[in-house]
């Protein structure tokens, strides 16, 4: 038997199969995918590998490891969530924006009392007196300085005498008026009571005050036996040691708190506290040193004698409190204070332009603790007695809220972690890539 043509058999096939083909129902032909679940858990819900550095938005097995994922929950932690974080809570309180300012320096002069003896008329030195003699001599008001000779005043005597034997009144007063304007007042009634002219007057010190040590060179070469002076020529500088000044430099967060003409408490290392001494805020500069990030605060010391002296080393206590409108108020009056939320400096997190805490928004019977995010505004920092910062809340938490002040950095890691609002992402973390492509 002859087989059939190889042609003949191809074709008879392709039309069978094309046969059965129509026949066939078409889900036996086609099997519908599944559409992809994009949304197989809640929006927002993060996974993460408790093994590995696996973030994802579905439950399942970890692609990395295949351990099996856990939910991510953010702002809501057990008991011992709470226990292992190390998690402490403070509530926030309401109290009076009061720091004390401390700074040291150096004691100087209160150069506002330094005085300055000089002659009102020219002439030649003739004699020196102990005055001008030493270191840091004290002198009374008439003490003698230094005998001059002067032609000048010596005429004027002679014209005096001769008005008063004239009586010459108007000569005579003219003539006083200039032996005044000369402080020589007592040689014009040494010539109306009789005594002779002289050419040698005595300049004598209108002050009381002590010379002042480092003029002192100065003094020497002015006052030299034989030197010619001119009217209004320097010869001593006096200074009053009752009166110091104490030049500190405050830190610019802590002088906001200060204003002049308050009290402030001083302690030396010899002397311990000087509460005998009165000292004020003098003067506050008017700008902030770039360098050293404070200002100046000048401070005026009275009662100062025989307890310190210029070069004392010096501690300053200013004691400095805020009104409501946030300016300097009177540290000695507490009806001026006025009062903010304060909170722990370990309660905030800040990234130096945004600061937040984590509040307390519910509690539930089984110990667990809701927490929500809370945006800060801040005022100063303070700090306590007890050594420990403040911040004054502007806004963003009331007297009374519970934030948490330890554990608060792991907090806010878990709602990053979550996608929830966290300290870096106000609006919630960019959700993690899927871990399929498209």
């Amino acid at each position: 038997m002859r087989a059939p043509p190889t042609l003949f058999v191809v074709a008879a096939g392709l039309v069978l199969g094309a046969g059965l083909v129509a026949l066939l129902p078409e889900k036996a032909l086609f099997a519908v995918a599944a559409p992809h679940d994009h949304e197989a858990s809640a929006p927002g819900e993060r996974w993460a590998c408790p093994m590995m550095d696996f973030i994802g938005t579905k439950p399942g097995d970890c692609p990395v490891c295949g351990m099996k994922m856990t939910k991510v929950t953010a702002g809501e932690l057990t008991r011992e969530q709470q226990r292992r974080m190390g998690v402490e809570l403070t509530t926030v309180a309401e109290g009076p924006a009061v720091v004390t300012a401390r700074a040291y320096g150096a004691a100087d002069y209160d150069h506002r009392y330094t005085t300055v003896v000089l002659p009102r008329v020219a002439g030649r030195i003739v004699k020196r007196y102990m005055a001008t003699y030493g270191c840091c001599e004290n002198i009374d008001v008439g003490t003698p300085i230094v005998d001059l000779y002067s032609p000048e005043v010596f005429a004027a005597q002679g014209d005096l005498a001769a008005a008063l034997k004239l009586g010459d009144v108007s000569t005579v007063r003219a003539l006083r008026e200039r032996f005044e304007r000369w402080n020589l007042a007592d040689v014009a009634e040494a010539i109306a009571n009789g005594a002779e002219p002289r050419d040698t007057v005595t300049i004598r010190s209108p002050f009381a005050g002590q010379v002042l040590l480092r003029e002192f060179e100065k003094v020497n070469e002015a006052v030299e036996i034989g030197r010619e002076v001119m009217p209004d020529t320097p010869l001593l500088r006096l200074v009053d040691t009752d009166r110091l000044t104490l030049v500190v430099h405050v830190p610019e967060g802590r002088a906001r708190f200060l204003r002049e003409g308050q009290k402030v408490e001083l302690e030396s290392d010899d002397h311990g506290a000087l509460p005998q001494l009165d000292a004020v805020v003098g003067r506050l500069a008017q700008e902030i040193d770039p360098v050293i990030r404070s200002r100046e605060v000048r401070i005026y010391i009275s009662g100062a004698r025989s307890v310190l002296q210029p070069g004392s080393l010096v501690a300053a206590r200013i004691k400095g409190a805020l009104a409501a409108d946030l300016r300097p108020a009177d540290p000695q009056d507490p009806a001026t204070w006025g009062r903010f939320a304060l909170i722990p400096k370990t309660a905030v997190l800040s990234t130096g332009v945004r600061h937040v805490a984590w509040r307390v928004a519910g509690r539930a019977n089984d110990g667990r603790l809701r927490f929500e995010l809370a945006p800060l505004a801040l005022g100063p920092r303070l700090e306590d007695e007890s050594g420990n910062d403040l911040y004054v809340v502007r806004a963003g938490l009331k007297p009374g809220d519970e934030v948490a002040t330890q554990g608060v950095f792991l907090i806010d890691s878990q709602a990053q972690l979550a996608g929830t609002a966290s300290l870096l992402f106000p609006h919630g973390a960019v959700a993690p890539a899927s871990g399929h492509s498209h």
